[in-house]
């Protein structure tokens, strides 16, 4: 196993390249071979006489890029850790840097990191190197207690964190509260059913967080209503999900930081308009990626045709169509967004007098209105190749969007995309 601790430890220094250094070294001799008629040379080398060659450590790290960026470079860099010592101690931290964990591998990594319950009895030097823990791929595979062990002997320099579906409970949050250089906190996909009140005390001690998805699992309780939670100071992006209400979004949301600049609203079922419009009126300014998707049954067609008015410096829109209408472009005067992406349900219904249509969308680019967007992609269902006339259309808006960036490079694929 790649993670396994014997295999790691025990790497025996194999024998280095030797070249011979002279050409007097070399023994070249010319056996004949009576069945073809040719002379077919052999090289040997001498047994003394040899000239290592050892790679310097930055080598090897630069090496190591080039593997960093397969799709699955794990198992390459364990067997790049059994070359030789100097192989090992340039890999080793590469190695358990980001630890792929599937059930296979769950229990030798746990060995690994905590050979024993008691920290004070047994420490493995190999748990400070991890600095990203993702047990997305575990159900049964771990418990609730191995879990906040795992999180307890990781505290030193962890990251990120994406917690398992199954075995994340209450007693996990002690040990995730002291990861103090926590950036990337991902507990979307906890079944359990977990506090709010737990949560944000949690959070208050993970001043370096900047990423944060909700549980899925959470739910509306008495203590939102009466407190007012505080949320980490560096936060850069919220992914929202779950039972919270309008009253969480209205309260909760207008004490986040400023520096907020992502937010994600998804399977919100409890959420309405009102509430969602208020607490842009708070922080659309300084958000620049956007995403408002299905299924939310309290919303509306229409009702966030004012969006681009009230995130007056959104980058990116990813928004459900059933959301919208064409008002949304209609309403632009002037606006930075780069990237718009409009998805919709299967049972969604093109409404002629609501959808968005790419007319609409063509007129605002070529008033130069829209003169910094890019990327644009759009569900099959809202009709916008259905007709030689719409096909023109989104041509002419191309090449409109294309004239744009010859003016001014943004560095993004220019072009209208359709999708399911």
């Amino acid at each position: 196993m790649a993670l396994d601790a014997q295999s790691n430890w025990n790497v025996e220094m194999s024998q280095p390249l030797k070249l011979a250094s002279t050409k007097k070294q070399l023994n070249i001799d010319h056996p004949s071979n009576p069945s073809n008629g040719f002379d077919t040379p052999s090289l040997g080398f001498p047994r003394d006489g040899f000239r290592k060659i050892l790679l310097p450590s930055e080598i090897i790290t630069h090496i190591l890029e080039y593997v960093k960026r397969q799709p699955s470079p794990q198992s390459t860099i364990w067997a790049c850790s059994l070359v030789s010592r100097a192989w090992y101690s340039s890999t080793i931290a590469t190695l358990y840097e980001r630890p792929f964990i599937s059930g296979s591998g769950f229990d030798a990594f746990v060995h690994t990191i905590c050979p024993s319950k008691n920290a004070h009895i047994r420490h493995s030097s190999l748990s400070i190197l991890v600095k990203s823990l993702d047990m997305s791929y575990l159900v049964h595979n771990s418990s609730k207690s191995l879990t906040a062990r795992l999180l307890g002997r990781l505290k030193g320099n962890l990251e990120e964190f994406i917690a398992p579906q199954a075995s994340f409970g209450i007693n996990s949050f002690a040990a995730l509260s002291k990861c103090a250089k926590l950036k990337v906190l991902n507990l979307s996909l906890i079944s359990a059913s977990i506090s709010n009140k737990l949560l944000f005390q949690t959070l208050k001690s993970l001043q370096e967080l900047e990423t944060l998805f909700f549980p899925r699992s959470s739910g509306h309780s008495q203590e939102d209503v009466i407190e007012l939670y505080v949320w980490p100071q560096r936060l850069k992006a919220l992914h929202l999900a779950g039972g919270i209400n309008d009253h969480f979004i209205t309260m909760q949301l207008s004490g986040i930081p400023q520096c907020l600049e992502r937010l994600s609203i998804q399977h919100c079922t409890q959420v309405r308009c009102g509430s969602l419009v208020q607490a842009f009126e708070h922080i659309g300014v300084g958000l620049k990626h956007l995403t408002i998707r299905y299924p939310m049954p309290r919303l509306a067609i229409g009702d966030f045709d004012t969006l681009l008015q009230l995130c007056a410096n959104l980058l990116a829109l990813r928004i459900s169509a059933e959301y919208i209408s064409n008002n949304l472009f209609t309403n632009i005067l002037s606006h930075p967004l780069r990237i718009l992406d409009v998805e919709s349900t299967p049972s969604y219904l093109a409404d002629p007098e609501y959808t968005p249509t790419v007319q609409s969308l063509y007129e605002v680019v070529e008033l130069d209105r829209l003169k910094d967007l890019r990327s644009v992609r759009v569900t099959a269902r809202l009709g916008w190749q259905a007709t030689t006339l719409q096909k023109e259309i989104t041509n002419d808006l191309i090449e409109a969007m294309e004239d744009n960036d010859m003016e001014n490079q943004l560095g993004l694929w220019v072009g209208v995309w359709q999708g399911d």
